[in-house]
């Protein structure tokens, strides 16, 4: 029997590569989320691991941060972790976000 690996689709795309990171004022604990209060201490983006195909054709792959998202052309701007360089990358073109596949249709 194949085993079949679990996917998410592009609405899914956007909310689990947007995530953020921060320290709760009032309990301490530290909390992922969408939307960090403004009081919140150690605010940050929560990097995540991409694996896509540039438009020329080159697979890349690395741990990232979102910066932009550009709806209407279906593209976002990361940043590196390691290297800190920024890129724009088509969504269409993502294989792979932290070991789930990404639904072509």
């Amino acid at each position: 029997m194949p085993t079949t690996q679990p996917t998410i689709s592009f609405q899914e795309l956007r909310n689990h590569t947007e995530k953020w990171i921060w320290k709760d004022p009032k309990t301490g604990l530290t909390v992922t989320g969408y939307n960090p209060p403004e009081n919140a201490k150690k605010k940050q983006q929560k990097p995540y691991f991409v694996k896509y195909v540039t438009g020329r054709g080159v697979l890349e792959q690395g741990e990232v941060i979102t910066l932009k998202v550009d709806l209407r052309r279906h593209q976002r701007k990361v940043k590196f972790v390691a290297s800190g360089e920024c890129r724009w990358i088509r969504d269409y073109l993502i294989i792979e976000v932290d070991g789930m596949r990404i639904v072509t249709h």
